[in-house]
């Protein structure tokens, strides 16, 4: 059984389509397990609507669904919330364990939030990226040193796509997430 799971990170403004539509063609063509309802520029409100519309779809796919930021909506929904550092490090009494993934982008932060009590974490970015322009990508020793050293699920994430998904498997994610592959099915 394959435990290398698949998340889909959304970005509406990506694709064409309405964000639901997309989700429905990435459900169809090429399922993940997870999505991460990445919508940053959304208000609460607009972001709690559209996460209730997408759970049910996730729900209907048996895809989990992981909520970015809002850590509030995520406990309404009963899934997990998905935090820049800055935000768990600040926001982690609030959580009153609430299960958290926690984006790092080094070693040291990493071994940090590890010990806070976060659930797991997405390490980054770990190939060029059009989202992070200009800035190389911290590579596949990055990720490898940092599955290696802490004891919760690790997750790839930037300029992942079918030609080195291989290798962030290979180097002991747990999983990696696309952002642009889903979005522009």
């Amino acid at each position: 059984m394959c435990t290398f799971k698949k998340i889909c990170v959304t970005n509406r403004h990506l694709t064409d389509r309405s964000l639901y539509e997309q989700l429905k063609i990435v459900f169809a063509i090429s399922k993940p397990d997870i999505v991460i309802l990445r919508e940053k520029d959304l208000s609460e409100d607009e972001y709690r609507e559209l996460a209730y519309k997408v759970k049910l779809l996730c729900d209907l796919y048996s895809v989990r669904l992981i909520v970015n930021k809002y850590y509030k909506i995520a406990r309404e929904l009963g899934t997990v919330v998905q935090l820049s550092i800055a935000d768990y490090e600040s926001n982690i009494e609030s959580l009153d364990g609430l299960k958290a993934w926690v984006s790092v982008h080094s070693l040291q932060e990493a071994l940090r939030v590890s010990c806070a009590g976060a659930n797991a974490i997405i390490a980054g970015h770990i190939y060029e990226t059009d989202c992070k322009k200009g800035l190389p990508g911290r590579g596949i020793d990055f990720l490898t040193s940092i599955v290696e050293q802490v004891d919760v699920p690790v997750y790839a994430i930037g300029g992942i796509d079918e030609l080195n998904i291989e290798e962030v498997s290979s180097a002991g994610a747990s999983g990696a997430c696309q952002m642009s592959y889903y979005m522009k099915l």
